[in-house]
């Protein structure tokens, strides 16, 4: 028995499933905007940002200020993530290749919620995590999503492999 799949969806849900990963794409994309205004997608500015210097004249970033922005994309992330991964489901691919992408975002999710907080309260080295998180962001989003669309306007071919594991 063929399971069902997301180009077999009504119009109407082809539409919403669409709009929502299009209007999620853009929501990252004002993000990385938003990253760019802060510090410019570079780790001395990255720094700069969040440790704050005496000699530029920039306070370091509270715990409270890190709290706040960990809280909201510590609840909003994995919603958005869920609705891309709930989509993955009813893709033809292997079973091991849709864990790949749960987990690889789930991580990344995680990864760049810890990075104030590593880079501010235990070493500048840890700047490196903005853009592992970022990175895996990017990937583990956009890749699946376009595979989603694919699927719910084109359709992929072959038959779902079983579900087992």
């Amino acid at each position: 028995m063929e399971k069902s799949r997301l180009h077999q969806l009504s119009s109407p849900a082809k539409w919403a499933l669409t709009a929502y990963l299009l209007l999620t794409t853009l929501g990252f994309s004002v993000a990385a905007l938003m990253s760019h205004l802060h510090y410019g997608w570079s780790h001395q500015q990255t720094k700069l940002y969040y440790l704050g210097s005496e000699t530029e004249m920039a306070f370091p970033k509270l715990y409270a200020e890190l709290l706040q922005t960990a809280h909201v994309h510590s609840f909003t992330m994995p919603m958005v993530f869920f609705i891309l991964w709930w989509s993955l489901t009813y893709l033809p691919l292997k079973s091991g290749f849709k864990k790949f992408f749960i987990v690889g975002g789930a991580l990344s999710i995680l990864v760049y919620n810890a990075a104030p907080f590593m880079l501010r309260f235990v070493s500048p080295k840890w700047v490196l995590l903005f853009s592992v998180g970022g990175i895996g962001l990017f990937v583990f989003f956009l890749s699946p999503t376009i595979l989603v669309l694919y699927d719910t306007w084109f359709g992929m071919s072959g038959k779902i492999p079983s579900q087992k594991g």
